[in-house]
């Protein structure tokens, strides 16, 4: 395929660079995206509690089988279709940005915490609704983090923002697949099978005020880039 992006917007190759882990230097570089980066990092720290615990807690809460914990996850992949294809663009559009992470996040962590609670399996679909509805907030808070960063680094500001991602899928598993087992053991303290939904959905509030807390500091200190944070994805990255 070849290159998209013109000649005139494209960087020396640096070896230093092709360190998957090297590009969170740009974070450095550009600290005024710090807060941002670390809220991204919370929502996929948190997104671990069901792609790492979603097939142990349906089968240990719910008695679950093969087949009952297939058709659940097509349900998602169907919600995620629903969102990523429709709802993102449409959401941004009418909100903006800014607002659109909020409902987003929020939307999240009504998802984990209900999760966390329900007592039916059936409770469980219904409860991916609101969970799938917050999937409008990544390509949101990816916009305004576009928007921080010139066009010559758009490509290492996706490779750092993919680190974040890759981190989290190393200890998110860890920290919530444990948190499952110590709960759930027969000498557990308080048992609770549904603590990594709880805890994903308390990173989930934590990555809203931080995101609240950066972007109300920037539309004071940067009003030129009050565009990128409250405009829709449609804004132009790069460019503030």
């Amino acid at each position: 395929m070849p290159e998209s992006l013109s000649k005139e917007n494209r960087r020396k190759f640096e070896w230093k660079r092709a360190n998957p882990f090297g590009s969170l230097q740009l974070f450095k570089r550009y600290p005024t995206i710090g807060g941002l980066a670390f809220s991204f990092f919370l929502i996929y720290l948190a997104a671990q509690a069901v792609q790492g615990n979603w097939n142990f807690f349906t089968i240990y809460r719910f008695g679950w089988n093969e087949k009952m914990v297939g058709i659940s996850l097509a349900v998602v992949g169907l919600l995620v279709g629903v969102v990523q294809g429709v709802l993102t663009g449409f959401t941004t559009k009418k909100l903006g940005n800014e607002r659109s992470v909020y409902l987003g996040l929020l939307l999240y962590s009504l998802g984990l915490v209900l999760f966390a609670f329900a007592t039916e399996g059936w409770m469980m679909f219904v409860f991916l609704i609101p969970y799938c509805l917050g999937g409008v907030a990544g390509p949101a808070l990816q916009s305004i983090l576009a928007g921080h960063v010139p066009p010559t680094e758009q490509g290492e500001l996706q490779g750092a923002l993919t680190s974040l991602m890759s981190l989290t899928t190393i200890i998110g598993p860890l920290i919530m697949n444990n948190l499952f087992y110590f709960f759930t053991k027969d000498n557990a303290p308080v048992h609770f099978p549904g603590v990594s939904f709880l805890l994903g959905g308390i990173f989930m509030l934590l990555s809203t005020l931080v995101a609240w807390r950066v972007l109300s500091r920037e539309k004071k200190t940067h009003p030129e880039l009050l565009n990128v944070i409250e405009g829709s994805t449609e804004s132009t990255p790069g460019m503030h």
